[in-house]
This record gives structure tokens, sequence and C-alpha cells, in this order.
């Protein structure tokens, strides 16, 4: 059974200081859980995986250390060479080095803010690939407008096309792949896709990755204005195998509750 991927995303927010009072809540909170057999199969049906900021990834992996086979670190982003002269930027091999297993590549905000295109985040997808023991969560995911147009089905497989395709080149294989629809205009702005909507872009991404590449493991999560109010509705949909998110997860008691509830 493919486990379930509840994660939660940080963006540029909480001190090595705030992480350490947030882990020590959350867990407390999650031993709690499991004393009242709220918890049974914690770490057998799920994982919670946190990106933290860069500057608090090792800091995290030393707290969680003792409940790795639950508790998961990510990154937020990496870039594609493995070392040189660019300032500011940090590396798979610098990520794994913290006790990261997975890497956000192509978050929406990178896109949006940061102008990063379909080709740059190609060429992070190689990178975390050209190095074991790191799972990418590949974000893709269209605007409001695309999604007036009726236009998101293809607007999502041509990025999956550009993001994805060095990798057929390169080497045939892609071992584990998680792969995050984030619709943007849900994103923050509590309006949440309906459940069966999302499960139908999960499952049209889903057909789309099995039909072109060779995939060990892939599970596609869902992104956008995830709550306590609405995570139960989500996972029931067949196609949605976790979420990601964002700005709920930065109470460690709420992220818990969602945990929780995901797996009810």
């Amino acid at each position: 059974m493919k486990k379930k991927i509840i994660a939660a995303n940080f963006k540029m927010n909480k001190t090595n200081r705030d992480i350490e009072e947030y882990f020590n809540t959350f867990v407390n909170n999650m031993n709690e859980f499991k004393g009242k057999g709220l918890f049974e199969n914690i770490g057998l049906n799920s994982e919670a995986v946190f990106a933290t900021p860069c500057t608090s990834l090792c800091e995290s992996y030393k707290i969680i250390k003792p409940y790795g086979d639950f508790i998961k670190l990510s990154a937020q982003d990496i870039y594609f060479e493995k070392n040189g002269a660019y300032t500011g930027e940090i590396s798979i091999d610098m990520i794994k080095d913290c006790g990261c297993e997975y890497a956000i590549v192509g978050h929406s905000e990178r896109r949006r803010i940061f102008n990063e295109t379909d080709e740059t985040i190609a060429k992070k997808m190689s990178a975390v690939y050209s190095s074991e023991g790191v799972t990418p969560i590949l974000c893709v995911g269209e605007n409001k407008e695309v999604r007036e147009k009726d236009m998101q089905y293809d607007f999502v497989k041509k990025q999956l096309k550009t993001d994805l395709e060095p990798l057929k080149a390169k080497s045939g294989k892609v071992y584990s792949l998680i792969i995050a629809y984030e619709p943007v205009w849900a994103i923050g702005t509590d309006l949440p896709i309906r459940p069966e909507d999302g499960d139908k872009m999960h499952r049209f991404i889903y057909d789309y990755v099995r039909s072109n590449y060779e995939v060990d493991e892939l599970r596609i999560i869902y992104g956008g204005s995830v709550k306590e109010s609405n995570i139960k509705e989500l996972m029931d949909e067949p196609y949605i195998n976790g979420v990601l998110v964002g700005g709920a997860s930065l109470d460690p008691s709420v992220f818990l509750n969602i945990v929780r509830l995901s797996n009810a």
C-alpha cells in the first residue's frame, strides 16, 4: 500500500527557535494522540513531511530523527548545479547532508514570483535524480484564467511534458515521484477545489505519467487551501494520495489534526 504524504510547507516562516518549539508541541501532541488510540497505525499509512526553511533544515533533522519512521524532512527548493559560484543557492548534496528525503520542485510561488520556467524546473528534476535518496515533489497547476477557459488539462500536460521529458531522455526510468497538483487560483484564497474535480485532475496526471514514463512509485497529492475542515473529503477521493499544506501547517496542533483526520 502506498503511504499517504501529508506535507507541510512553512515557506519563509519560522526561526530555529520557532522550529524547536513547533516540533516539541507536535511530538507531545502526537504522543498524546497515540496514547488515546487515535494514531494506531501512525507511520504505517502515512508520512508527515516538513519543508522547513533552508536555514532550519539541519536543526529540524536533529529534532525529528528519532521519529524517522513517520516524520520526514523536505527542502523547499534546490538548485540544479552541484556546486559553484551561485550565491544564495542550495544543492541536492547540501539538503541530503541535512537529512532531507524530499525536495519540492517548481512550487507555484517559485514560478510566479521568481519567474522559474519549466525548462529550469526540468534541470532541477534532473539534479534530484542525479543523486540517490531524495524524492522530488514536483508542483504543477493552472491559474484562474486557464481554469475559466477550461484549458487546465492541456496546461498541466504541457508542464508535465517539459518538466519530466529530460528524465526520459537521460535514463528512461524514474524511480520515485510525487506530483503536487496546485490549482494556483485556490492557494490562500479560501476557495479549495471541489474534491471530485481535484480527483479528476489527479487521475489525468496519473494516467499521463504512467503512459509516458516508467515510475516505480507514483503519488499525486493536492495543494490549495487545505484545512481541517476539508481534509477528510479530499482524502476520500481515490486518486488523491495526500496533501501539501501551506498556512494551516504553521500551527503544530492544527497540522497534527490534519494528519490525524487524513488517516481517519
